[in-house]
């Protein structure tokens, strides 16, 4: 089965690189993959409490960051691939993925996943980004899982 438009939630992680990778085996040649990085607003908010820097200034810094990121793994990918676009968005991650996927109409969303390390408690609480958009959305999800190693 062939898609038109795949969204791609982007950490920068290999995982992200494997789920961008699996997403273009799926797409049609003449198809879109679309590339979405989320700026998280709690994080943004919480540099912004600590005194670490402005609200406005670490956004428009970690954006900067984020675009030349997305264009490096653009470049990186095959010469003989469907198109790929790329977005940056700024709110909480699994709200904004699923705003976009809604929004823009995309027929499938391909999102990598992380295994549970016990790094956060508030992912064992309340789900991981993944488990959040899976829950949330009526647009097919395939979830790319870590490499085994």
């Amino acid at each position: 089965m062939k898609f038109e438009d795949v969204l791609v939630p982007v950490d920068f992680s290999p995982n992200s690189v494997r789920a961008i990778e699996f997403a273009l085996s799926m797409v049609e040649p003449d198809g879109e993959v679309y590339l979405l990085h989320v700026i998280d607003s709690d994080f943004v908010s919480r540099l912004s409490g600590e005194g670490f820097a402005e609200t406005e200034s670490a956004t428009s810094k970690m954006r900067q960051r984020a675009e030349a990121q997305l264009q490096e793994m653009i470049h990186g990918l095959p010469e003989d691939r469907p198109k790929v676009e790329s977005m940056i968005v700024v709110g909480k991650p699994f709200a904004e993925i699923l705003r976009v996927a809604t929004d823009l109409d995309f027929q499938i969303i391909v999102i990598g996943t992380h295994g549970i390390r016990g790094e956060k408690i508030e992912d064992l609480l309340f789900g991981s980004t993944a488990e959040k958009v899976l829950r949330g959305t009526r647009v097919p999800v395939i979830c790319v899982p870590d490499a085994v190693l």
